[in-house]
């Protein structure tokens, strides 16, 4: 387990390296200098990018004192077997390629350096940074089987930046591969946070740090790109545990390491709980077609996560619930500290609810911007105070950036059930089974008139006796319920998944069959989802059970 430590130390550590210089023993990294984002790519296609929070270089992927984080792309080979992977080349059977970092991942068989380039572009959209690394899979007996061309490009006030990663096969062979992407989230200066999965358009899959609000993971590159086959955030390790928890084979790194003959890496899953964590993507889709010789492709991922903004923005980042209204507040004032009252702030909202508009600053230099997300997914808010009035933002105008996120709403609450079968035994044992159409909660409670199980006739008793209340007949002299409860169960029950409840009969039932009596049993199954809000959905049923025949010996 990695040992834990606060945002200031780490962003201590890793000024320190910058200033002084990279350990020799340490990769070095191209830094893309952005504004307020920096981006950083490693010799091995590693990633990171950081910004500056209270003062304090953070980064958004962990790296334990060292600017390149634990981030980066992923090649897994499997080996030949079952007709499948003919003509892998030995070298790369059952191997998985990419880098070993701080924490995680820790690999065998790491790629091999060849060059990077110096940034190009000034970071404007015309014009975006970019950044060319290669590296190339060489395998232990000296053979050069991939040549991967990593470009990266950032533009300067964006929350995101893109990295593709162009695989050639340099071999004599076919190949056959995963590509993965992954990391180990350090959003907003923070090791833990809770998962957040985005169906988009654009899917998302990554963390939200839960005292900013800000969310940081991978999103997906639009088409023409290779769309994701799978992803997963979990806990970032190997198999270890969770602060002396046990929890299993399900770490991120985990699965990077030892899915090689494994159809997915990932699950398509994401953990609620708040959590060290990370998280990750993967591409299949040459897994079993293979890559021909001398042939390319190219994976692209947007690396994203929320920056702080260069106007007062309240909540420069949010997460509500489809449906709901956002609402940013934007304060303006100039170096003086005046307000720029009575200029215009134009925003422009890009994503799951892309809108644009202007509001006007009021004498304090206040303003508010509010739409209803009726979409799920993250919009990010582009806005600038328009000093000159032309519509066209210039170096000088105040600008900064808001990120909303919106997640689903919740199910509508749904109690119903598919009934598969019920079914009594003769010796009285009630047996349901159904299927859930929500999880939720199964009750089963099974009774019988109460006279077919009384010692005497209880039809006599009912016609002398005093009127009894309701729900109740007269027996043995007294006023009883007329029926009485033989058994009850309760239990869980899982979306889509057969549910078995069992009632065994009471003393009495049992005492009923032997003396040959034949009993009618009601069941009545009650179930509630645990979706807020839910009705309970009941259903009675009736069954007859008969004393078993005994069969005479002459």
């Amino acid at each position: 387990m990695r040992v834990i430590r606060s945002a200031a130390l780490l962003a201590f550590a890793w000024l320190g390296i910058l200033a002084t210089g990279a350990n020799a023993a340490e990769p070095t990294a191209v830094t893309i200098p952005g504004n307020p984002m920096t981006v950083y790519v490693g010799p091995l296609g590693q990633c990171q990018s950081s910004y500056t929070i209270h003062g304090e270089l953070a980064g958004n992927y962990y790296y334990g004192g060292n600017p390149i984080g634990d981030c980066g792309f992923f090649l897994a080979f499997p080996k030949e077997g079952g007709g499948k992977f003919t003509g892998q080349p030995k070298p790369l059977s059952e191997t998985t390629w990419g880098f070993s970092g701080t924490a995680g991942p820790h690999l065998a068989t790491e790629y091999t350096p060849v060059s990077q380039s110096a940034v190009s572009g000034s970071g404007t959209t015309a014009e975006p940074f970019t950044q060319t690394t290669v590296f190339e899979v060489k395998d232990g007996e000296g053979g050069k089987d991939a040549l991967i061309t990593e470009t990266t490009t950032y533009v300067n006030g964006q929350p995101r930046f893109t990295s593709t990663y162009n695989v050639k096969n340099t071999s004599s062979s076919k190949l056959y591969f995963r590509a993965i992407y992954a990391g180990d989230l350090y959003v907003n200066g923070n090791d833990h946070g809770t998962g957040l999965f985005l169906a988009g358009p654009p899917r998302f899959i990554g963390g939200q740090n839960t005292g900013s609000g800000i969310v940081g993971g991978f999103e997906e590159a639009p088409a023409p790109a290779l769309p994701w086959s799978s992803f997963q955030e979990a806990y970032w390790s190997e198999p270890f545990g969770m602060e002396g928890i046990a929890i299993g084979d399900n770490g991120i790194w985990h699965d990077v390491e030892s899915t090689v003959q494994e159809p997915k890496a990932f699950n398509e899953s994401i953990e609620p709980m708040e959590l060290d964590n990370g998280a990750g993507v993967e591409w299949d889709q040459l897994r079993e077609t293979g890559l021909e010789k001398g042939a390319e492709q190219a994976f692209t991922i947007i690396n994203r996560t929320g920056i702080p903004s260069g106007l007062q923005i309240s909540p420069a980042n949010q997460t509500l619930t489809q449906g709901q209204t956002e609402t940013v507040n934007v304060t303006a004032l100039n170096t003086a500290g005046e307000p720029y009252a009575g200029k215009s702030v134009l925003y422009a909202a890009s994503g799951a609810n892309p809108q644009s508009g202007a509001v006007t600053l009021d004498a304090a230099g206040q303003a508010q911007i509010s739409y209803v997300g009726h979409n799920p997914g993250i919009d990010t808010i582009q806005l600038y105070v328009d000093l000159a009035g032309t519509k066209t933002q210039t170096q000088n105008d105040p600008a900064g950036t808001a990120t909303v996120t919106f997640v689903p709403l919740p199910p509508a609450p749904n109690s119903s059930y598919t009934v598969q079968s019920i079914h009594a035994n003769p010796n009285g044992t009630v047996t349901i089974v159904f299927v859930p159409t929500q999880s939720g909660t199964a009750t089963l409670e099974v009774t019988v008139p109460t006279g077919t199980i009384a010692r005497r006739e209880a039809t006599a008793a009912r016609r002398r006796a005093k009127k009894c209340k309701k729900g109740q007949s007269r027996i043995k002299g007294h006023c009883r319920p007329t029926l009485t409860t033989v058994g009850k169960t309760t239990a869980p029950g899982t979306a889509g998944v057969p549910l078995t409840l069992t009632v065994k009969p009471s003393g009495k039932v049992v005492s009923a069959l032997k003396k040959g009596k034949t009993v009618h049993l009601s069941a009545t199954l009650t179930y509630t989802t645990s979706v807020p809000g839910g009705t309970p959905t009941v259903q009675h049923f009736t069954v007859t059970v008969r004393p078993p025949k005994h069969k005479h010996h002459r």
